[in-house]
């Protein structure tokens, strides 16, 4: 009974002896958080983390789940690890997480000021190790700039692989012989509930590949997150549209075709964008009054 009861006194002492040696594992530091995604709807992150397990044998990470936190500490997405994971001793290894977030919310906490959104990246995880377990935590504030991104985007007059600007008609305002204006109407778009003002469109318009004019915004445009379409005007000012329509095969057919190229200026989130942009229409035209003009 003696010998019982010192084995099991050496027992529970090694035991507790390797719980005490046993340190919990640690997340270094935020190594990455990339936005992979943006779409009107959802946008995704890619967050990498840092774990180092400080001791002198192999532990196991069994699950490590992390949150984020928007600056009113409200949790705006979340991600876990689908598998266990082995961590080396004295290593560190990365650990990618995919997030999910809502893209309105994320673009009305961009600052104004600096571009950036603040976040807090809060992680709850557990690893093992010869039969003992040990929970830790992590929590870090975070910012990350958005302005390259949004340059990208916000002026490419696209969304999910949809165009946001769409050409509703073109007509004749003014035809002459000397000086003619061209009009095309058309509507954008706010699906991701930006706040911009399309502040201009300087553009050229060509005809059969040639340059026949040049045009602008014939009014400003502004945008804010309750503002999901406006209706606006491009004026063409073309130097002899008359004689030019009367030259091209196209206005037999019922039609012209033309292409106009220009640059695309937004001001928003406090900065200037500017992006290169192109569409084509139709002006529907008769040749018979053409000619009886």
């Amino acid at each position: 009974m003696r010998k019982y009861l010192l084995f099991l006194m050496v027992a529970l002492g090694l035991l507790s002896s390797c719980k005490m040696l046993f340190k919990s594992p640690q997340i270094q530091k935020i190594q990455d958080f990339e936005l992979i995604s943006f779409s009107p709807d959802h946008s995704e992150l890619n967050i990498s983390v840092i774990v180092n397990n400080p001791n002198n044998y192999e532990i196991r990470l069994s699950s490590l789940k992390l949150d984020l936190l928007d600056k009113n500490r409200f949790r705006v997405g979340s991600a876990e690890m689908s598998r266990s994971i082995d961590l080396p001793k004295k290593k560190a290894i990365n650990v990618d997480f995919k997030v999910m977030l809502l893209t309105r919310p994320l673009i009305q906490s961009v600052s104004n000021i600096n571009h950036e959104v603040h976040y807090f990246i809060a992680a709850r995880g557990e690893a093992k190790a010869v039969g003992i377990h040990k929970r830790f935590e992590f929590e870090e504030p975070y910012s990350f700039s958005l302005k390259e991104h949004l340059e990208g985007n916000i002026p490419k007059f696209s969304a999910g692989g949809q165009d946001i600007f769409k050409l509703t008609r073109t007509y004749v305002e003014d035809m002459g012989f000397g000086k003619s204006t061209l009009n095309a109407d058309f509507i954008l778009m706010n699906p991701y509930g930006f706040s911009f003002n399309f502040k201009g469109f300087p553009a050229k318009i060509f005809i059969d590949g040639k340059e026949v004019g040049s045009g602008q915004l014939q009014n400003q445009l502004g945008f804010d997150e309750n503002i999901f379409f406006k209706e606006g005007t491009m004026v063409f000012k073309l130097s002899n549209l008359k004689s030019i329509m009367g030259a091209t095969k196209g206005a037999f057919k019922g039609e012209i075709n033309y292409s106009v190229q220009g640059t695309i200026i937004l001001d928003a989130i406090g900065m200037e964008l500017r992006n290169p942009f192109e569409f084509s229409g139709s002006l529907p035209v008769s040749v018979w009054d053409l000619l009886l003009k």
